[in-house]
């Protein structure tokens, strides 16, 4: 799979047209992802977030190790620092990952979570110039904790498997400086980030063609992204090479609500 994807983003950056010699070759970038709030439902046990962690379940345990009683939502590699070449490589930024554990129906669940993006880029070559304003975003994840008993109405390794939904609304964003106009599109690079099948997402209530991933009971899956800047907007015509090519999560806004279901 990786090795589709780096063959892939090297094809579209070889189809990006060449630009001026005025324009920025390199820059400088700092990429920081934060959780800013997040709800839960009622009841027993220990729910808590901070910036780069939520975690809910029982109170004193733990969502790592050999008996994991508590599920959780993790941000790592945050903030993620160093540079990166205008049309070049992509470079690698933050990773979310959701550790899916047995919780016990009388504990506080996560109910609806907000995450908050922050990319600063400088200029670095051929000109060393100002650092541009942060880029924010501001998105939510739809997530449904679904019944650990079958039926699980969708395609499932375990019964059953939780569903993490990204709805987004383009997949760049564009700034422009000193009269270039620059395209940013951000891309997840472990390839777990698909769309997902109709039955999905109509279990996750939204539209057929949902992009997200699905995660089995005592597992771990992460979204690791990064972000390629470019002098041309990077067409994604199919939604099935989305989880390739990336989601423009820096100047636009991804809406959604998690949904959860009683175990």
């Amino acid at each position: 799979m990786k090795k589709i994807c780096n063959s892939m983003l090297a094809g579209v950056v070889l189809l990006i047209a060449p630009f001026s010699q005025a324009a920025v070759m390199q820059w400088t970038f700092d990429v920081s992802t934060k959780w800013t709030n997040a709800e839960f439902t009622a009841g027993n046990g220990t729910a808590t977030f901070n910036d780069s962690l939520i975690s809910w379940g029982a109170t004193g345990g733990s969502f790592t190790g050999a008996n994991p009683n508590r599920s959780a939502l993790q941000l790592s590699n945050s903030p993620a620092t160093g540079t990166i070449n205008t049309n070049g490589a992509l470079a690698a930024t933050n990773t979310i990952t959701h550790f899916n554990n047995p919780v016990a129906l009388t504990n506080r669940l996560l109910d609806r979570a907000n995450l908050e993006t922050m990319l600063t880029l400088t200029p670095l070559l051929p000109v060393a110039g100002p650092q541009l304003a942060p880029l924010q975003t501001l998105f939510s994840i739809n997530f449904v904790e679904t019944p650990n008993r079958t039926p699980c109405n969708f395609p499932s390794v375990t019964i059953c498997d939780d569903i993490f939904i990204l709805e987004f609304g383009g997949l760049n964003s564009e700034f422009v400086y000193e009269g270039i106009s620059y395209f940013i599109s951000i891309v997840e690079l472990s390839g777990n980030l698909i769309p997902l099948p109709n039955a999905t997402c109509a279990r996750a209530e939204v539209a057929n063609g949902c992009l997200g991933f699905t995660t089995p009971e005592r597992a771990a899956t992460p979204a690791q992204f990064g972000f390629l800047i470019t002098t041309r907007t990077v067409e994604v015509p199919e939604p099935a090479m989305l989880g390739l090519f990336g989601l423009g999560l820096l100047g636009m806004r991804a809406f959604g609500r998690r949904r959860l279901t009683k175990k």
